[in-house]
Protein backbone atom coordinates (compact mmCIF):
# COMPACT_ATOMS: atom_id res chain seq x y z
CA UNK A 1 0.00 0.00 0.00
CA UNK A 2 1.32 3.45 -0.92
CA UNK A 3 0.81 6.43 1.34
CA UNK A 4 0.72 10.00 0.15
CA UNK A 5 -0.50 13.42 1.19
CA UNK A 6 -0.75 16.80 -0.49
CA UNK A 7 3.04 17.06 -0.54
CA UNK A 8 3.90 13.77 -2.22
CA UNK A 9 4.31 10.01 -2.02
CA UNK A 10 6.02 8.59 1.06
CA UNK A 11 8.97 6.52 -0.10
CA UNK A 12 9.09 3.98 2.75
CA UNK A 13 12.53 2.77 1.72
CA UNK A 14 11.94 2.62 -2.03
CA UNK A 15 9.68 4.45 -4.44
CA UNK A 16 7.17 2.43 -6.42
CA UNK A 17 7.62 3.99 -9.90
CA UNK A 18 4.04 3.22 -10.89
CA UNK A 19 2.60 4.74 -7.72
CA UNK A 20 4.77 7.81 -8.17
CA UNK A 21 3.67 8.21 -11.79
CA UNK A 22 0.02 7.91 -10.80
CA UNK A 23 0.50 10.50 -8.08
CA UNK A 24 2.10 12.96 -10.50
CA UNK A 25 -0.64 12.43 -13.09
CA UNK A 26 -3.33 13.05 -10.49
CA UNK A 27 -1.56 16.12 -9.13
CA UNK A 28 -0.67 17.84 -12.41
CA UNK A 29 -2.55 18.02 -15.71
CA UNK A 30 -0.90 17.27 -19.06
CA UNK A 31 -1.16 20.94 -19.93
CA UNK A 32 0.57 21.95 -16.69
CA UNK A 33 3.35 19.44 -17.32
CA UNK A 34 3.91 20.57 -20.91
CA UNK A 35 3.92 24.23 -19.89
CA UNK A 36 6.34 23.54 -17.04
CA UNK A 37 8.68 21.64 -19.35
CA UNK A 38 8.82 24.42 -21.93
CA UNK A 39 9.26 27.16 -19.33
CA UNK A 40 11.97 25.29 -17.39
CA UNK A 41 14.04 24.76 -20.53
CA UNK A 42 13.74 28.41 -21.53
CA UNK A 43 14.33 29.74 -18.01
CA UNK A 44 17.38 27.52 -17.53
CA UNK A 45 18.97 28.77 -20.73
CA UNK A 46 18.23 32.41 -19.90
CA UNK A 47 19.55 32.09 -16.34
CA UNK A 48 22.65 30.30 -17.62
CA UNK A 49 23.44 33.18 -19.96
CA UNK A 50 22.76 35.74 -17.23
CA UNK A 51 24.93 34.08 -14.60
CA UNK A 52 27.47 32.59 -17.03
CA UNK A 53 26.89 29.08 -15.72
CA UNK A 54 25.86 25.85 -17.39
CA UNK A 55 22.17 25.35 -18.24
CA UNK A 56 22.12 22.36 -15.88
CA UNK A 57 23.43 24.46 -12.99
CA UNK A 58 20.75 27.00 -13.83
CA UNK A 59 18.09 24.29 -13.72
CA UNK A 60 19.29 23.25 -10.25
CA UNK A 61 18.78 26.86 -9.12
CA UNK A 62 15.27 26.89 -10.58
CA UNK A 63 14.43 23.61 -8.85
CA UNK A 64 15.62 24.97 -5.51
CA UNK A 65 13.49 28.09 -6.01
CA UNK A 66 10.44 25.92 -6.65
CA UNK A 67 10.93 24.09 -3.37
CA UNK A 68 11.43 27.31 -1.44
CA UNK A 69 8.45 29.12 -2.97
CA UNK A 70 5.82 26.38 -3.06
CA UNK A 71 6.48 24.01 -0.16
CA UNK A 72 7.07 24.02 3.60
CA UNK A 73 10.69 24.10 4.81
CA UNK A 74 12.44 20.78 4.28
CA UNK A 75 13.65 18.91 7.34
CA UNK A 76 16.54 17.32 5.44
CA UNK A 77 19.85 18.34 6.94
CA UNK A 78 23.54 17.74 6.36
CA UNK A 79 24.60 14.42 7.82
CA UNK A 80 21.26 12.57 7.75
CA UNK A 81 22.33 10.60 4.66
CA UNK A 82 19.89 7.69 4.96
CA UNK A 83 18.61 8.32 1.44
CA UNK A 84 22.15 7.74 0.12
CA UNK A 85 21.92 3.95 0.27
CA UNK A 86 20.18 3.31 -3.03
CA UNK A 87 21.06 3.06 -6.69
CA UNK A 88 21.30 6.43 -8.42
CA UNK A 89 21.25 6.87 -12.18
CA UNK A 90 22.37 10.00 -13.96
CA UNK A 91 22.80 11.33 -17.47
CA UNK A 92 25.98 12.34 -19.27
CA UNK A 93 25.36 16.02 -18.60
CA UNK A 94 24.84 15.38 -14.88
CA UNK A 95 28.06 13.36 -14.74
CA UNK A 96 29.83 16.18 -16.58
CA UNK A 97 28.63 18.49 -13.81
CA UNK A 98 30.23 16.25 -11.19
CA UNK A 99 33.48 16.13 -13.18
CA UNK A 100 33.46 19.92 -13.43
CA UNK A 101 33.02 20.25 -9.68
CA UNK A 102 35.75 17.67 -9.05
CA UNK A 103 38.12 19.66 -11.24
CA UNK A 104 37.28 22.99 -9.62
CA UNK A 105 37.43 21.66 -6.06
CA UNK A 106 40.37 19.32 -6.72
CA UNK A 107 38.33 16.29 -5.66
CA UNK A 108 40.18 13.02 -6.26
CA UNK A 109 37.69 10.56 -7.74
CA UNK A 110 40.12 7.69 -7.15
CA UNK A 111 39.40 8.03 -3.44
CA UNK A 112 35.72 7.26 -4.00
CA UNK A 113 36.50 4.35 -6.31
CA UNK A 114 38.79 2.76 -3.74
CA UNK A 115 36.36 3.00 -0.86
CA UNK A 116 33.37 1.87 -2.96
CA UNK A 117 35.06 -1.28 -4.18
CA UNK A 118 32.17 -3.54 -3.18
CA UNK A 119 29.44 -1.76 -5.13
CA UNK A 120 31.72 -0.96 -8.07
CA UNK A 121 32.73 -4.62 -8.32
CA UNK A 122 29.06 -5.60 -8.45
CA UNK A 123 28.49 -3.29 -11.40
CA UNK A 124 31.75 -4.35 -13.05
CA UNK A 125 30.73 -8.00 -12.78
CA UNK A 126 27.49 -7.27 -14.63
CA UNK A 127 29.36 -5.34 -17.32
CA UNK A 128 31.88 -8.17 -17.74
CA UNK A 129 29.05 -10.69 -18.10
CA UNK A 130 27.71 -8.83 -21.10
CA UNK A 131 24.32 -8.26 -19.48
CA UNK A 132 22.48 -5.02 -20.14
CA UNK A 133 22.57 -2.95 -16.96
CA UNK A 134 19.45 -1.09 -18.06
CA UNK A 135 17.47 -4.34 -17.91
CA UNK A 136 18.49 -5.13 -14.33
CA UNK A 137 16.84 -4.09 -11.09
CA UNK A 138 19.31 -1.44 -9.95
CA UNK A 139 17.81 -1.34 -6.47
CA UNK A 140 18.47 -5.02 -5.82
CA UNK A 141 21.90 -4.82 -7.42
CA UNK A 142 23.05 -2.14 -4.99
CA UNK A 143 20.71 -2.67 -2.05
CA UNK A 144 22.05 -1.09 1.16
CA UNK A 145 25.25 0.01 -0.59
CA UNK A 146 26.30 3.58 0.23
CA UNK A 147 26.68 6.06 -2.58
CA UNK A 148 30.36 6.34 -3.55
CA UNK A 149 30.18 10.06 -2.75
CA UNK A 150 28.79 9.59 0.76
CA UNK A 151 31.41 10.78 3.24
CA UNK A 152 32.04 9.27 6.68
CA UNK A 153 30.11 12.10 8.33
CA UNK A 154 27.17 11.29 6.01
CA UNK A 155 27.62 14.46 3.99
CA UNK A 156 27.78 14.44 0.19
CA UNK A 157 31.17 15.08 -1.41
CA UNK A 158 29.55 16.46 -4.57
CA UNK A 159 26.45 18.02 -3.02
CA UNK A 160 26.23 21.08 -5.27
CA UNK A 161 26.44 18.85 -8.36
CA UNK A 162 24.31 15.95 -7.09
CA UNK A 163 21.97 14.51 -9.74
CA UNK A 164 18.23 14.90 -10.10
CA UNK A 165 17.43 11.60 -8.38
CA UNK A 166 19.06 12.90 -5.19
CA UNK A 167 17.40 16.31 -5.33
CA UNK A 168 13.88 14.90 -5.55
CA UNK A 169 14.02 12.87 -2.32
CA UNK A 170 12.88 15.30 0.38
CA UNK A 171 11.29 15.31 3.83
CA UNK A 172 8.96 17.85 5.41
CA UNK A 173 7.61 16.25 8.60
CA UNK A 174 10.85 15.30 10.32
CA UNK A 175 14.39 14.08 9.68
CA UNK A 176 14.53 10.42 8.66
CA UNK A 177 16.03 8.17 11.31
CA UNK A 178 16.76 5.06 9.27
CA UNK A 179 17.15 3.63 5.78
CA UNK A 180 13.39 3.07 5.80
CA UNK A 181 13.17 6.80 4.97
CA UNK A 182 10.04 7.05 7.07
CA UNK A 183 9.57 10.77 6.39
CA UNK A 184 10.97 11.05 2.86
CA UNK A 185 8.69 11.86 -0.04
CA UNK A 186 8.76 12.22 -3.81
CA UNK A 187 6.37 13.81 -6.25
CA UNK A 188 6.32 17.09 -4.34
CA UNK A 189 6.94 19.46 -7.24
CA UNK A 190 6.02 19.53 -10.91
CA UNK A 191 9.73 19.44 -11.72
CA UNK A 192 9.61 15.74 -10.86
CA UNK A 193 7.25 15.22 -13.78
CA UNK A 194 9.42 17.20 -16.22
CA UNK A 195 12.93 17.17 -14.74
CA UNK A 196 14.37 14.23 -16.64
CA UNK A 197 12.99 15.55 -19.93
CA UNK A 198 14.32 19.05 -19.24
CA UNK A 199 17.78 17.62 -18.54
CA UNK A 200 17.61 15.47 -21.67
CA UNK A 201 16.70 18.54 -23.72
CA UNK A 202 19.51 20.62 -22.23
CA UNK A 203 21.95 17.81 -22.95
CA UNK A 204 20.68 17.44 -26.51
CA UNK A 205 20.89 21.17 -27.22
CA UNK A 206 24.48 21.46 -26.03
CA UNK A 207 25.60 18.50 -28.13
CA UNK A 208 27.41 19.56 -31.33
CA UNK A 209 25.00 19.42 -34.26
CA UNK A 210 27.04 16.86 -36.17
CA UNK A 211 26.74 14.49 -33.18
CA UNK A 212 23.18 15.36 -32.27
CA UNK A 213 20.46 12.78 -32.75
CA UNK A 214 16.76 13.37 -33.06
CA UNK A 215 15.46 14.40 -29.65
CA UNK A 216 13.25 11.69 -28.15
CA UNK A 217 12.59 13.28 -24.77
CA UNK A 218 14.95 11.02 -22.86
CA UNK A 219 18.67 10.64 -22.23
CA UNK A 220 20.47 7.41 -21.27
CA UNK A 221 21.11 6.87 -17.57
CA UNK A 222 24.07 5.13 -15.98
CA UNK A 223 24.68 4.27 -12.35
CA UNK A 224 27.18 6.42 -10.47
CA UNK A 225 29.35 3.32 -10.13
CA UNK A 226 29.26 2.79 -13.89
CA UNK A 227 30.35 6.37 -14.56
CA UNK A 228 33.24 5.94 -12.12
CA UNK A 229 34.30 2.74 -13.90
CA UNK A 230 34.27 4.54 -17.25
CA UNK A 231 36.26 7.43 -15.80
CA UNK A 232 38.82 5.06 -14.26
CA UNK A 233 39.22 3.04 -17.45
CA UNK A 234 39.66 6.19 -19.52
CA UNK A 235 42.36 7.42 -17.15
CA UNK A 236 44.15 4.07 -17.25
CA UNK A 237 44.23 4.10 -21.06
CA UNK A 238 46.05 7.42 -21.01
CA UNK A 239 48.85 6.05 -18.84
Amino acid sequence: MTYSDSLGVFIQGMTDPQALQQHLQSKFSEEQIQTAYESRVQEAKELAREKKITPLSAFWILLERTYEKTLPPRTCEKGCGYCCYQAVGLTQVEWDGILKLASEEKIDLNRFIERSEKSINRVQKVLDSGKDLEQLDWHNLLVNQPCPFLEEDHSCAVYSARPLDCRLVVAFRDTCGSKKLEHAQRGSVIDEAVGSTVIAKLQNDQTPKFKRRKFTGTAPLRLIQHWLILWRDKKNKKK
